[in-house]
């Protein structure tokens, strides 16, 4: 080869390189002319702005940036509404539809990943007003007479549509295990702190996501991340499944032998012929605090059936601990507490990191139900009296 023409390929190579380093979005939205859009890469704890940009009077908008690694990012509008985007070096995305539904009716081509997630943001939106219509039935029906029946349908109802949504979100993950867009998916909330996909029940998806990312894209920040979140996710694992051989369903309860308010010394033994629920709570735990009314409707509806509380306080302070069962009318059950706070006896034994915790025992001592609060302990609660 001449030396002229190797320079001349060494160019094309060159200049090939460089532009698989960058990408370009670009679009029309119809009655957004004048109106501004920014692209921002999503880091680690922050947005990075790539550029903004005033659509023209034909709606036409292009913003372009450099990009060395597949990232995640968003466009958006002046008034906080995105698309979210994901980006590997060399797009070139194309984004129509109308400048004020952006966000739910823009079609997008040019990013395989980003086309694969906005298809499952289809599905994940038709479930939420399909809850959104079933909170409204409730809404209307809150003064109905046959409330409870009402309530009964509606809940069956959200479990099928829920479940639906879990299915969908697992097979879509296993068709797409190499995808940014399965990481993405892994972060989608059904309600506020509520993921479709729970890490410790479906810890195998999660598993499955961090070794095929990590596998295809390394240097990625996003699986940089995920694979960190990951470790201390299998480490919480390990020490869950720890607990498991302990503390885990099927297993009696061990024995708590602790003092009451009065002084005398209460064993959970001493319950046995009742389901009982274990409660660990505090006087200054707000969240217990905030779940013992619902303790309080369910003791009164069960108790006479057979239902017991043996609730132990972390409490380091005895009359803060008797002014919460005071001021929380919980004195119909059995209390105990060493006062001994995180380092009660009670902490290592149950494993517990954090309260409110609880166990439901069955007439036997065994475990049948933990962390149960709210609907979920009223709904177990009914099956198991009924």
């Amino acid at each position: 080869m001449k030396k002229s023409g190797f320079i001349a390929l060494l160019v094309i190579i060159l200049a090939s390189c460089g532009t698989r380093k960058g990408f370009k979005v670009e679009g029309t939205l119809d009655g957004g002319a004048g109106q501004k859009v920014y692209v921002d890469i999503i880091r680690m704890s922050s947005l990075e702005p790539v550029d903004s940009v005033v659509i023209d009077e034909k709606g036409h908008f292009m913003i372009s940036g450099d990009l060395e690694q597949p990232s995640f990012a968003v466009l958006r509008s002046q008034q906080d509404a995105y698309i979210t985007l994901i980006l590997v070096p060399g797009d070139h995305v194309k984004i129509t539809g109308p400048y004020n539904e952006m966000e739910t009716s823009c079609t997008i081509e040019g990013s395989e990943d980003t086309e694969k997630f906005q298809k499952f943001l289809t599905h994940f939106r038709e479930n939420i007003t399909k809850l959104q219509v079933l909170n409204q039935t409730y809404k209307d029906s809150i003064n109905s007479p046959n409330l409870n029946d009402i309530i009964n349908d509606l809940d069956k109802k959200s479990r099928i549509i829920l479940e639906d949504q879990k299915t969908y979100t697992r097979t879509f993950i296993d068709d797409n295990l190499n995808s940014l867009a399965s990481l993405l998916v892994l972060y989608q909330q059904i309600a506020p702190r509520q993921y479709i996909l729970d890490p410790m029940e479906d810890f195998s998806y999660f598993e499955k996501v961090d070794s095929a990312l990590n596998s295809s894209y390394p240097k990625a920040g996003p699986v940089i991340s995920f694979h960190t979140q990951m470790n201390d996710l299998r480490e919480r694992k390990k020490q869950i499944n720890e607990q498991e051989k302990n503390v885990g369903l099927g297993m009696v309860a061990p024995e708590i032998a602790l003092p009451s308010p009065e002084g005398d010394t209460i064993r959970l033994s001493s319950t046995r012929g009742n389901y009982v629920l274990l409660d660990f709570w505090a006087s200054w735990c707000s969240p217990c605090r905030k779940e013992n009314p619902n303790l309080v409707k369910e003791y009164r509806k069960y108790h006479k059936k057979g239902f017991e509380i043996f609730q132990v306080s972390l409490d380091r302070d005895r009359e803060n601990w008797l002014k919460g069962i005071s001021e929380d009318h919980l004195g119909s059950w059995i209390h105990v507490s060493d006062l001994n706070y995180w380092q009660s006896s009670v902490v290592t034994l149950y494993h517990i990191q954090g309260i409110p915790m609880n166990f439901l025992l069955d007439k036997d001592g065994k475990i049948v139900g933990k962390n149960l609060r709210g609907a979920a302990l009223s709904n177990k609660l009914e099956e198991l009296f009924q």
